[in-house]
């Protein structure tokens, strides 16, 4: 039978890009599972798929957006690399990294699905609320849809 921690999270999903603000919500899940053994951390990274229509006058135009598609879910894979070693250098134990070639808000709300975590961290991206409403704020779209709660840290 798991230990319960004192604050009552036992899981968390962070996710993470690039940013700043990215990894001050992954240190601060850090801070919330200190101390837990049996803590789980789930660290997830989206790379939005990028679709094109192809036409016959420029066929190469597909292959430039493939070959960049791919350098970026590598470069996903090398940040999730990173944050997993990140996490266990700073006591989490449990950690599982994530990557997801899909819109963020839905690689976010269909991992909380599957996972069932009691928390998603996110990383606010600095926009203004006026900003978030016109351009969309992911950190906004995955509060509303989230199946549980979301922490959003600046």
């Amino acid at each position: 039978m798991p230990i319960e921690h004192p604050v009552g999270l036992n899981s968390i999903l962070v996710a993470i890009d690039s940013s700043k603000r990215s990894v001050k919500a992954l240190e601060f899940s850090f801070k919330l599972l200190k101390g837990n053994r049996n803590a789980r951390l789930y660290i997830l990274n989206a790379v939005n798929p990028i679709l094109l229509r192809v036409s016959g006058d420029a066929p190469q135009a597909g292959i430039m957006v493939v070959e960049k598609q791919e350098e970026e879910l590598d470069e996903s894979k090398k940040l999730i690399r990173k944050a997993v070693a990140h996490a266990k250098a700073n006591g989490i134990l449990n950690v599982e990294g994530i990557v997801r070639e899909q819109d963020p808000v839905k690689a976010v709300v269909q991992a909380a699905d599957r996972i069932k975590p009691d928390l998603i961290v996110l990383g606010n991206r600095g926009r203004s609320f006026r900003r978030g409403i016109f351009f969309g704020s992911i950190s906004q779209r995955v509060a509303a849809d989230s199946p549980v709660s979301v922490l959003i840290v600046k």
